[in-house]
């Protein structure tokens, strides 16, 4: 039977022990993808306000991106030693400290240090507050409230660049880092009434040795490695349109700033769709079998995209209609690629898991960035480019582990895996 999502599943015996506590968690998560979409809707028009050039303005994505993915490595094992809440608190007042710096910068340069430091601060969320939901819900009730917390998650990246170039219009680039600078305050006041402590304080001291080893390990797992290579190859291809886009749909194809979040309001109803469908598809179509049409599909419409943009046949339309296609295929992917993941290693390996194909997922979304930042030429192939080949060496990748491990995929969780980590 397909997974439906119930409201009366959440867990609602009042506002700080229910609802309170996700849609606070729902806002941490929504300022690290408000970091990004209110920001890119200024991107092309960054070169000539801080006197410098296109590449250089990318980098301040690409190494946002790359700071985003290296922190979160270190967040982990320091909610683990720390507790939960408290690592949220200082990560998120430190990323209003840095969006501040953002909207006093005078150069690129101190632009660049701002979005550094903001990348690195808003990782704290993306690490912990899964976590937090597994441990405060436990069991099906955080099954629910991770499935309506991604739901609602999906309507962020649509809203951004909308709420961003309108702002962008009207008050200029620096009032999108000064919004999301008053945003990160009120979220802090929010965690400290609202969110309770999962974790207390471990008297365990941290071991970077014993870390790295757990790292290496995951590294070492064909199957593991086998849906982390297509997640992190796909994803990554997303970042190769969030960078380059703006440029190719406000200088190339003539989308206004004000409604250039509007034309990627398209791809993301697509991606929404693809997610919905795989939770429809749970328990009727295996896990490997949604991952390997979902990575076939991204992999097809971004080859599309990059032979239509090599002939120089580009067009409004046809570029949404490929780039729809593709974040269908991602949304399955995500949806039903970390349930392999995470069902392909023991139950106390799962954090480090997550943790690790966050950053490489990041990693990959920096590393487009940066390539297309790099062959920037104002046309839509250097991004179809880059997107084709993170899609196609995540799909070689997938396919030669799986072939060379032997094994399917299973939904049902492996609780009766044993095995120290």
């Amino acid at each position: 039977m397909p997974v439906r999502l119930s409201l009366s599943r959440i867990p609602t015996p009042s506002a700080r022990d229910g609802n309170g506590v996700w849609l606070t968690l729902l806002a941490c998560t929504s300022i690290s993808i408000l970091s990004t979409g209110l920001y890119t809707p200024s991107l092309p028009h960054l070169a000539g306000l801080l006197s410098t050039d296109p590449g250089t303005v990318q980098l301040t994505m690409s190494l946002n991106l790359l700071a985003f993915s290296i922190a979160q490595l270190a967040h982990g094992p320091l909610s683990d030693r720390f507790g939960r809440r408290r690592l949220l608190l200082i990560g998120l007042g430190c990323y209003a400290a840095a969006s501040l710096v953002c909207a006093l910068a005078g150069s690129i340069g101190g632009l660049l240090t701002g979005r550094i430091a903001q990348g690195a601060f808003a990782s704290v969320a993306s690490v912990v507050v899964a976590v937090i939901i597994r441990e405060y819900y436990g069991g099906a009730k955080a099954v629910a409230v991770m499935g309506l917390y991604g739901v609602t998650l999906g309507f962020i990246p649509a809203l951004g660049p909308i709420i961003g170039g309108y702002v962008f219009v009207w008050f200029g680039w620096r009032a999108n880092f000064f919004i999301l600078t008053a945003f990160a305050v009120v979220v802090v006041f929010l965690v400290f009434r609202v969110v309770p402590e999962t974790r207390e304080r471990s008297p365990e001291p941290l071991s970077i040795a014993g870390v790295v080893r757990g790292y290496v390990h995951l590294l070492r797992l064909r199957e593991y490695m086998a849906y982390l290579l297509p997640l992190t190859g796909v994803f990554g291809a997303l970042y190769g349109f969030v960078t380059a886009g703006p440029f190719v749909l406000i200088e190339r194809l003539g989308v206004s700033t004000q409604h250039y979040g509007f034309a990627v309001a398209v791809p993301l109803a697509a991606y929404m769709t693809g997610s919905f469908a795989a939770n429809r598809m749970a328990g009727r179509v295996a896990v490997e079998s949604q991952v390997r049409y979902a990575v076939l599909v991204s992999a097809g419409a971004s080859l599309a995209l990059l032979a239509t943009s090599l002939v120089g046949f580009e067009s409004l339309p046809l570029l949404l209609a490929l780039l729809s296609l593709f974040e269908g295929g991602l949304g399955v992917l995500l949806a039903a690629g970390y349930v392999g993941l995470l069902d392909s290693v023991p139950p106390n390996a799962r954090g480090a898991a997550s943790a690790l194909a966050g950053a490489a997922q990041v990693g990959a979304g920096g590393l487009a960035a940066f390539l297309v930042g790099g062959f920037h030429d104002g046309t839509a192939a250097p991004m179809a480019a880059v997107m084709t080949l993170l899609c196609i060496g995540g799909a070689i990748g997938r396919a030669v582990l799986s072939r060379a491990n032997g094994s399917r995929c299973r939904i049902a969780p492996r609780g009766n895996r044993r095995g120290r980590f």
